[in-house]
């Protein structure tokens, strides 16, 4: 079995060096890729984080439209919705993840939009116009960012005003009732205020049919509800995006707008376990039946079925709008600190966001909640960029707010007679920090300056006022206010040696931090008000970026370990509702391997691979024993989420042929993920484990069309899960019952684009 799964990792391995997505120069040699991810434009070459970037080209062929479908292509990345919801996302990178998606948590991945921290991961799957690269940072990130986080950060970078008249129309159509249109317009750029100004205006529309039908109670219960809706994840969404830019002299000026609004029907939720003999017993010997009354519509765990019965999977809607001033000024020369540049990111950012959802699998109303959540951030962030003669670094003072309110009326069984506890909760949040790195090339004899030591430090403030009050339910939790702070300093070492000019190795040590909080979904007054710590990590990373045989083979490896302190972790419980329990578990070590490939054996073929390899152990897990009320460790008996050991992909991409009326060019995409749990608790993972699946991807594009002067089309045939897999991405295990939620099924679809 041991000789198996090593023949199996190595496999995977060697089929994976296909996913770091790069452009394909002409000439047949791999092109160099620019990045951002360190607040100036390098190589990513010659940039000593563990990144993975995707161009605005890479983008197209893979079909990645949203922070949903980059976790396929990035190793040790995965990214899947949230249980029951759609437009919330579940980001795990190197295994720091959090699955709750409560306002009240601290995401372990930054996501960013232009630079703009986006505070919480509900919401975070949205549409976005005009995006033209993508960078995944892996490893804690803190010196270089407004925001700390201990996993990584995900960049979403928008494309600018282009200054020439011209538009891009693109039409979408699939089965099950897909369509898409977008449509995008540059202006040309016009002499205003002694500068240049340009605009960009992109504009979406997309609908789709729902994957499972929701079906009229077959059983004919007479307590079964009618359908809430005729289909489930149904989606009709719209989204917009405003860009404004003046360049001057010294001093450019970028506004920009984005808009997004999704109404769905919510994820289907299939009933995929229901224990013998489960029952909620309200004492004086009353047990209230529960296998006997939802046998019936008990489903698979492992398929995807087409239809289920529901009563109350009402809707998930989701509005986000932003605005983000970007300053930048070239201040030229300061004497000793040299070429300077002065940046402020100024961005507000405001989200409404609701549903009315049922997680029993069944058309009786057993379970069913509502959420109405407001939530608005304010940033503002400094930024002084310079380099001199052996340095380049980054200052920058940063400054962030946050305030929500929900409201979360819970209806559990509603079947019996028992009321509906309505719910609330909220917060107001405010983060300052300090962050700097210096890139240091001491230009020694014997270094030939092929040698960059970089040092970094961070200073964090985070204050924390959060509120609860559950009016009617049992215990009754009366309005209750609390509040907290904390601080930290992290810092961050890196060394990095170029043994040639394609050939580098660098060693990195940092550390990351996330602040401690209160749990917003606390059973008890007295869970509430005891806050749970900060979490640390402290990261070893050694890592090789490397060009081979004349810029046809890129290679690029790391190995980590992370040693974390106080981790986070968060218990799912179903005691007269849904909740959770918030603590801090104790210690932790993450260990693992990313290896991404570049190749063009022939000028027509580029085969990209990653693969990822992760192996988490707790070395602490402290806990409550709710049999003796003691706290012990249970480390050898908790199980990590969301860490698969291997994912990998593979991308194959082949220009079939160049003529004069159009270049063909065919994609496929493999990934692979290994089999995972969603939850710490082993007995909740016995009805949840995810089975290992793997995705097959392909697009057909012919491009470049011409049909007029500085006028082209573009036509391609896609097609995603071509296997039609049946792939179960979540679950909520309540004990009575289990609902699972799964992948999206086979689709398929035709693009025409108009570029003028």
């Amino acid at each position: 079995m041991f000789y198996q799964k090593k023949r199996l990792v190595c496999a995977l391995a060697l089929g994976n060096l296909l996913a770091t997505p790069l452009t394909v120069a002409q000439s047949g040699m791999l092109e160099e890729v620019i990045v951002t991810a360190q607040k100036r434009e390098q190589s990513l070459q010659d940039t000593p984080v563990a990144i993975s970037a995707f161009d605005a080209a890479a983008l197209e062929q893979q079909g990645i439209s949203d922070v949903y479908d980059i976790g396929q292509f990035a190793p040790n990345v995965q990214i899947v919705e949230t249980p029951s919801n759609s437009t919330a996302a579940t980001i795990s990178i190197r295994g720091s993840v959090t699955f709750n998606p409560a306002i009240t948590w601290e995401p372990p991945v930054g996501l960013y939009l232009d630079g703009v921290f986006i505070g919480k991961n509900i919401g975070a799957i949205f549409d976005i116009v005009e995006l033209e690269r993508v960078e995944v940072l892996r490893g804690p990130q803190g010196t270089l960012y407004g925001k700390n986080t201990v996993g990584g950060a995900v960049n979403l970078i928008t494309r600018k005003p282009s200054g020439e008249i011209g538009g891009n129309l693109k039409v979408n159509v699939g089965n099950e009732g897909f369509y898409s249109v977008f449509g995008s317009v540059d202006t040309p750029a016009v002499d205003f205020a002694g500068g240049s100004f340009k605009a960009n205006l992109g504009l979406f529309k997309k609908e789709r049919d729902g994957f499972t039908d929701n079906v009229p109670d077959p059983f004919g219960n007479p307590l079964a509800g009618p359908p809430s809706s005729s289909a489930f994840k149904d989606i009709n969404n719209e989204a917009g995006r405003l860009a404004l830019l003046w360049e001057g002299s010294a001093v450019d000026v970028t506004y920009s707008f984005d808009y997004s609004n999704i109404e769905s029907t919510p994820t289907a939720g299939q009933l995929t376990d229901v224990p013998a003999g489960s029952g909620l017993d309200i004492g004086g010997g009353i047990v209230l039946p529960v296998d006997g009354v939802l046998n019936p519509y008990l489903t698979s765990d492992s398929k995807r079925v087409d239809a289920i019965s529901n009563e109350q999977s009402w809707y998930e809607n989701s509005k986000t709008i932003g605005h983000a001033l970007h300053i930048d000024w070239d201040a030229g020369n300061w004497g000793v600190l040299g070429d300077v540049t002065l940046r402020s990111i100024t961005a507000y950012r405001d989200m409404h966001w609701e549903d009315i959802i049922d997680i029993d699998g069944s058309p009786l109303d057993f379970f069913h909640s509502g959420r109405d959540l407001d939530y608005d951030q304010t940033s503002q962030e400094f930024q002084l960029v310079g380099q001199t003669e052996r340095t380049n670094y980054v200052a920058g003072l940063y400054w962030f707010t946050e305030q929500g309110d929900v409201i979360n009326p819970i209806s559990f069984m509603s079947i019996y007679g028992f009321p509906t506890n309505n719910n609330e909760y909220g917060m107001d949040n405010e983060t300052i920090a300090a962050f700097g790195q210096v890139d240091w090339r001491p230009g020694w004899s014997w270094a030939d300056d092929r040698l960059t030591l970089s040092v970094g430090i961070r200073w964090t403030e985070e204050d924390k006022e959060q509120y609860i009050f559950h009016p009617n339910a049992f215990p009754v939790i009366p309005f209750t206010e609390v509040d907290d702070s904390w601080s930290n300093v992290s810092p961050t070492f890196i060394a990095n040696w170029e043994l040639t000019d394609d050939i580098s190795v660098y060693g990195k040590v940092s550390e990351g931090w996330k602040s401690g909080g209160f749990n917003g979904e606390s059973s008890t007054q007295d869970l509430f008000v005891k806050p749970y710590d900060p979490e640390e990590v402290t990261s070893y990373e050694l890592g090789l970026k490397s060009r081979w045989l004349d810029n046809r083979l890129q290679v690029n490896v790391a190995a980590f370990e992370n040693k974390l302190k106080d981790m986070q972790f968060t218990v799912f419980v179903s005691g007269g509702g849904a909740a959770s329990t918030v603590d801090n578990a104790g210690k932790a070590t993450i260990r693992g391997f990313e290896l991404e490939l570049l190749a063009q054996p022939i000028e027509p073929l580029t085969i990209s691979l990653n693969y990822g390899y992760l192996d988490p152990e707790y070395d602490e897990f402290l806990e409550v024993d709710p049999f003796t009320g003691e706290t012990g460790d249970f480390k050898d008996s908790r199980d990590f989420p969301y860490a698969g050991e291997n994912t990998a992909s593979l991308g194959l991409q082949y220009d079939v042929a160049v003529y004069d009326w159009g270049h063909l060019t065919a994609r496929l995409d493999w990934s692979y993920q290994d089999d995972y749990v969603p939850y710490v608790n082993p007995v909740q993972n016995a009805v949840s484990q995810i089975e290992s699946y793997d995705l097959l991807n392909a697009r057909l594009t012919l491009s470049e069309i011409p049909v007029g002067d500085g006028q082209s089309l573009q036509i391609a045939a896609w097609g995603k899960n071509l296997t039609d897999e049946d792939y179960r991405v979540s679950t909520i295990p309540f004990g009575l019952w289990t609902v699972s939620y799964f992948g999206e099924p086979r689709t398929y679809g035709v693009e025409l684009s108009y570029q003028f």
